[in-house]
């Protein structure tokens, strides 16, 4: 009789605003993927044997957690599970993984990895996340929600409310690909050397809340572009969407410099554009967002 496999899923995230000021306590609208990660537990009489598919059904992560370097982040995420679950035995059995979207994208590798291992455990994520990592939470939150989120970091861990998006213009909105993968991690660490002014998160927070009320394809494309200008001031950087020969109509997403965009486009050779500058793939809102 073959042992009975258990399996989990956990969905990707994509941060729409207040990237690195939600480390400090802004009020970030996210949304989670409607891709994500799929997680298949067999137990067995063997030491925990990992293997981790990508999207294309190629093995990149393989070893038993315990020995292989490898997988030091799997390692952790297990045992700082079983210490919030008060239990110090060693698992056995095989896991395999298996992501739906490019490792490349920045939709969440970690995350619904945390998300998977503290549903397979039966802990709290927020709790195992604040464990093994140093960013907001927001993705891991995302990685279980039913649709978009206001995201907030505060001093009881964080505060997650629900919200509606059906009003947005979405048939307007476009995510690209700038092909240069960013470390979200490393961006962290980074960030949170900084002091930040309560008038920067005053302000970020500010972004969100219009641009999550926007309702028509022009004033939420302006806005889109305003929370970039003030990203960019923040930061001290040029904005990576500054070189498209396209009218500008977006705002980076994730860790400055890589990653997806978020476009607003009002005519059909506005996306041609984006094309032509290097953007790609490109999805329309509908084929990314989860939305319950």
């Amino acid at each position: 009789m073959q042992p009975e496999q258990t399996v989990y899923f956990a969905q990707g995230k994509l941060l729409i605003t207040a990237e690195y000021t939600v480390l400090h306590g802004a009020l970030a609208l996210a949304v989670p993927t409607v891709k994500g990660q799929y997680l298949a537990f067999t137990p067995g009489p063997e030491p925990l044997y990992w293997e981790a598919e990508d999207v294309h059904g190629m093995t990149w992560l393989k070893g038993y957690v315990m020995r292989e370097p490898s997988l030091a982040f799997v390692h952790s995420c297990i045992q700082g599970a079983m210490e919030l679950k008060g239990q110090f035995g060693k698992l056995r059995g095989r896991v395999k993984t298996r992501l739906e979207f490019e490792r490349s994208w920045g939709w969440g590798t970690s995350s619904t990895c945390i998300s998977l291992i503290a549903q397979w455990l039966e802990v709290d994520a927020m709790a195992l996340h604040a464990k093994v990592s140093k960013g907001s939470g927001y993705d891991v939150a995302c990685a279980t929600a039913t649709g978009p989120m206001l995201f907030r970091k505060d001093e009881n861990g964080c505060s997650i409310q629900p919200v509606s998006l059906n009003h947005w213009p979405t048939e307007h909105l476009f995510f690209g690909y700038s092909g240069q993968k960013q470390d979200s991690q490393t961006a962290v660490e980074g960030y949170l050397q900084e002091t930040l002014a309560l008038g920067v998160i005053a302000e970020s927070t500010d972004w969100t809340q219009k641009i999550l009320e926007a309702n028509e394809a022009g004033p939420l494309r302006d806005l889109i572009i305003g929370h970039e200008a003030f990203m960019g001031r923040h930061l001290g950087m040029k904005s990576p969407l500054s070189g498209q020969t396209a009218p500008s109509c977006g705002k980076s997403l994730g860790a400055w410099g890589g990653d997806f965009g978020l476009f607003c486009i009002q005519e059909a050779k506005d996306l041609a554009y984006l094309q032509q500058d290097g953007y790609g793939p490109i999805f329309a809102w509908k084929e990314v967002v989860r939305h319950g």
